[in-house]
């Protein structure tokens, strides 16, 4: 899985570490005190990841599912306690809000189009439309999630409608669009029970990446390792990739001292942090409308759901 730091096989917007050897390069600042936290934090397997492969889908994906694991007995316990801390919880509402706001706009999206139906065509007996005899592809509700990463909020959502409301389940395509292959390999073990999801590999900043016709794309911990320019422009090409009423799942974050300084000193893990008004502006001046934003119970994260307007 790892690549040499000063060559990266790949151009990962989160891929901020330079050194060869974070040690070395502690020791050549004189910064002595921090190899003995450096020794620690590698015992466990969240600190680990971090430190070797910057904010990685394996980082991400550890905090998502909350389970502590780590070397040598101390090393599962200092994971333990750096998923408590306000950085890796705030991480976890914005996937918990990703969740929840995916399934919202597919419920308000197949009710929509449930209403469309009956009054563009003839109801057959049992309530079915001819959209729903044909299975037209306009009558599909695409969700794109880009870069997905372990597309583990998909999968829950999924999983979520498959088990209580397979008529919905049946009308959305999950598509996963992410430079990495092997986390897009990794995706696709996950999601390999469900018929439903296509995982593309593909620039996300490239202009021609996101396809056309998408009712949700929602976009996670992406934002962070962009300047304000890079992340306007892919906040407008996710515009217009959206149908007329399409939202846009996404979130920003705060300074954590704690955290923040971890990740520089130990990861070499450099974010661009935005407040509320910061993210808010954005999305207004890639045009979008009707955004709604909110924060997390930490306090660190601006959750936000824009919308193109109908």
């Amino acid at each position: 899985m790892s690549q040499p730091m000063s060559e990266p096989a790949l151009h990962l917007p989160n891929r901020t570490r330079r050194s060869d050897s974070i040690p070395r390069r502690l020791v050549a600042e004189r910064k002595f005190h921090l190899l003995p936290v450096y020794a620690l934090l590698t015992t466990s397997d969240l600190a680990r990841e971090g430190i070797r492969n910057s904010g990685s889908f394996r980082f991400a994906d550890h905090i998502y599912r909350n389970e502590p694991s780590g070397r040598f007995g101390v090393g599962r316990m200092l994971d333990r306690v750096l998923l408590k801390l306000r950085g890796a919880r705030s991480m976890r509402s914005r996937f918990f809000h990703s969740r929840r706001q995916i399934l919202r706009g597919l419920r308000e999206a197949f009710d929509d189009r449930q209403l469309r139906s009956r009054h563009a065509h003839p109801v057959f007996a049992g309530g079915a439309t001819l959209d729903d005899k044909t299975g037209t592809a306009a009558n599909r509700i695409v969700v794109v999630s880009v870069p997905c990463g372990i597309a583990r909020d998909l999968y829950e959502v999924a999983e979520t409608l498959w088990m209580i409301e397979p008529d919905l389940y049946d009308r959305v395509d999950f598509i996963g669009i992410d430079l990495d292959p092997e986390a897009l390999e990794l995706s696709r073990r996950l999601t390999r029970d469900y018929y439903t999801f296509d995982f593309r590999c593909a620039d996300a900043l490239a202009p021609e990446t996101l396809p056309d016709g998408v009712d949700i794309i929602v976009s996670l911990g992406f934002g962070e390792f962009l300047p304000d320019d890079v992340l306007l422009a892919f906040y407008r090409r996710a515009l217009a990739s959206l149908n007329a009423g399409g939202r846009f799942i996404t979130s920003a974050m705060n300074r954590d001292r704690i955290s923040d300084y971890l990740a520089r000193e130990l990861a070499e893990l450099h974010t661009h942090y935005r407040s509320t008004e910061q993210l808010t502006d954005l999305l207004k001046s890639a045009g979008f409308e009707r955004i709604r934003t909110a924060r997390d119970s930490v306090g660190l994260q601006t959750l936000a759901v824009a919308e193109k307007s109908s």
